[in-house]
């Protein structure tokens, strides 16, 4: 199933880091020495580059620190250091390019050349949303949805989302569509959510044909028109969508059939993950078998049973089972800790939490009563509503 992701493509990042340098302005001396540096890396003249760029960095050309931080980030002249990259990066960022800010953004997300860190991931990406970066106010938008690094805040997810899908931004307005649908943040609006659908889907959303289709299968806002909804769920299922394949399968075979009624919740899922009405009992995980030895450790079951609002710590994510359960075993947590069964782009993972809070606050207070060596692993704070959907794709 296809999802929204961060936008973290550095494949046009020297293309537009190059192109917002030259829109930059500087004093004639200044202009000119960069001129001839920027020149040098165009004609990949890398050891002239580096010899006439290096000295205007550590003035605080902001142009030089940019090109700079290329070359060490690429490997072009010098040897790759992501570490020394960022460092010119960030000098640049704190110089104001929304662009540069965007993209320390991403290397404090991803971890690249610095420990990953999302509080500071957030606060770079505030810096360009503010400076009216799309790409910005969604992946903003995104943490304040998830509750990555930040407490969940659906107003300001909203607002982000807002911000960017009025740019165009299609995973914004997937996101703001889907926030209208569900009432989170904004009121429930069908006709709100119907509009950004509509444009998202334009942009080959998948996601947002296949709700589409939902919508017009169910009477969503609109009257039903099952034409309609076959019509677009053939588009999201073109755009490799497996949900929309198996939804106009059962349509054409059986057209005749009364169209049942499904819960909105019934929306393709997505990052955002969409939170689910509230119902009075828990859905049931899924059995899962247990393995010898971890019978005291708790399981999908217990996680199913905790509230949506409360978070949880995630100590390890591991690739094999056994070896999360010597993990647990090993620094005493059994009594504890719970481990889950995730696919994560198609691979299977075994995830070690600990503990229960009932507020984000309480969850980061807990991680430093932690053990040292439990601690240095810097535990993820997980929302359980997160992790429960995780648990029932």
């Amino acid at each position: 199933m296809l999802s929204l992701k961060i936008n973290l493509n550095k494949k046009s990042l020297i293309f537009s880091l190059l192109c917002i340098m030259a829109l930059m302005q500087y004093s004639n001396a200044w202009a000119a020495s960069y001129e001839e540096g920027k020149k040098a890396y165009l004609d990949k003249d890398y050891a002239q580059a580096l010899a006439i760029l290096e000295p205007l960095a550590e003035k605080g050309n902001s142009q030089a620190q940019v090109t700079l931080g290329i070359m060490y980030d690429f490997g072009h002249g010098v040897a790759k250091d992501p570490a020394k990259a960022i460092e010119w990066y960030i000098k640049a960022a704190e110089q104001g390019i929304p662009v540069v800010q965007h993209d320390v953004g991403v290397k404090y997300f991803q971890g690249q050349g610095v420990e990953q860190d999302y509080l500071k991931a957030a606060y770079w990406w505030e810096q360009s949303a503010n400076a009216g970066l799309a790409d910005s106010q969604f992946n903003l938008g995104l943490l304040y949805y998830r509750g990555i690094g930040l407490e969940v805040d659906y107003q300001k997810a909203s607002d982000l989302f807002i911000s960017a899908a009025e740019q165009d931004h299609p995973h914004a307005q997937y996101s703001l569509a889907v926030m209208y649908a569900f009432g989170q943040g904004l009121d429930k609006d069908y006709e709100q959510a119907l509009k950004w659908f509509r444009k998202s889907a334009s942009h080959d959303v998948a996601q947002a044909q296949f709700n589409l289709g939902v919508f017009y299968e169910n009477g969503y806002g609109l009257d039903v028109n099952i034409p309609t909804a076959k019509k677009w769920y053939a588009l999201a299922a073109k755009g490799g969508l497996a949900e929309a394949k198996s939804k106009l399968s059962e349509l054409e075979q059986s057209d005749k059939k009364p169209i049942q009624h499904p819960d909105v919740a019934k929306l393709a899922s997505s990052q955002p993950v969409q939170a689910k009405p509230p119902v009075k009992t828990k859905t049931p995980a899924k059995a899962k078998t247990r393995m010898s030895g971890s019978s005291s450790i708790k399981r999908e079951d217990w996680v199913m049973q905790q509230p949506v609002d409360a978070y949880t710590l995630q100590l390890s994510s591991l690739l094999n089972e056994k070896d999360l359960i010597r993990f647990i075993q090993k620094n005493q947590l059994v009594g504890n800790a719970a481990y889950i069964e995730v696919v994560i782009k198609g691979k299977t993972r075994y995830n070690a939490l600990y503990g229960s809070y009932p507020t984000y606050a309480q969850a980061k207070d807990a991680i430093s009563t932690l053990p040292a060596s439990l601690g240095k692993n810097k535990p993820w704070i997980r929302n359980f509503r997160i992790l429960q959907d995780l648990i029932n794709q």
